[in-house]
């Protein structure tokens, strides 16, 4: 997965930099930044992934999860026993079955930064044991199911709204009446097909007013500015590596910040940094 969190063109318009010489060690540093970020956050990805977390139960009802924003759960397994999801009862039932009893995750706002969230047993506790309990969840910074409608006529372009940050990793499109999934292609879709390229989804003429379920992962943001100006700052850096101060005509001396991170990125950052959970 690339998980660069800027383009270079983002990068390149905050540096101010006109031409193609540098792209290629603008993307270096792009990659090099992301990964800094990330490694700071404590993230493995900011995107749609699966975490597997395995916990020592506690004997309580509450778990909190590892990752978030959580966008649902795929199972929750207490000493080998798979809980299932909780449903409302529908009438009075005196039996144990699987109305009143089960797992509820905690939702998520939509809106990042997020903050960790709990699954939640209802029935059930989380028993005392070592690694005796499993969640497998889907976590990420994701825009679900964003209804657009193909146009009815010329290049059958739809750009996603991207309403919290840029777009970075397609998540699938369906069909709003029916549910079915479209299929991604690379280039020239067929009916029922769609590729997309920086968040712009193409379509074939014969989807044409079709109404559609649009999902993907975006970069927050304010990473996505955290991380154009970590870029900014090291490709400026060459220019002066090893130096802290610099005299100019003996009237004036610039100093140089010696931090790996300039403390207000550090503050944009916080909200999103991951506290390691056991």
């Amino acid at each position: 997965m690339n998980n660069n969190l800027t383009t270079l063109a983002n990068a390149k318009s905050w540096a101010n930099v006109t031409t193609t010489n540098d792209d290629q060690l603008i993307t270096r540093l792009i990659g090099n930044a992301s990964r800094f970020i990330l490694s700071y956050l404590q993230r493995r990805t900011l995107f749609q992934w699966s975490p597997s977390d395995v916990y020592d139960g506690v004997g309580n009802s509450r778990q909190i999860l590892r990752h978030w924003p959580v966008l649902s759960v795929t199972s929750v397994t207490v000493d080998y026993q798979t809980i299932i999801q909780y449903q409302v009862p529908q009438q009075p039932n005196p039996y144990y079955t699987q109305y009143g009893c089960g797992w509820v995750l905690e939702p998520w706002s939509g809106y990042p930064p997020g903050r960790p969230q709990a699954v939640d047993l209802r029935g059930f506790r989380f028993t005392r044991g070592n690694s005796n309990v499993q969640i497998v969840y889907t976590a990420g910074f994701v825009v679900q199911n964003e209804a657009q409608t193909v146009p009815s006529s010329g290049s059958y372009t739809v750009a996603v709204n991207a309403p919290n940050g840029n777009w970075a990793v397609d998540q699938g499109v369906t069909y709003a009446s029916s549910g079915t999934a479209l299929a991604p292609v690379a280039s020239s879709p067929a009916q029922g097909q769609y590729s997309v390229s920086a968040g712009v989804y193409t379509f074939n003429s014969a989807d044409s007013a079709q109404a559609v379920l649009i999902s993907y992962s975006y970069i927050p943001s304010d990473i996505e500015e955290a991380c154009i100006e970590l870029v900014g700052e090291r490709y400026r850096y060459r220019n002066r590596i090893g130096e802290v101060s610099k005299s100019l005509g003996g009237q004036e001396t610039t100093s140089y910040s010696q931090k790996d991170m300039p403390d207000f990125l550090k503050t944009v950052l916080q909200p999103y940094r991951r506290v390691i959970l056991v």
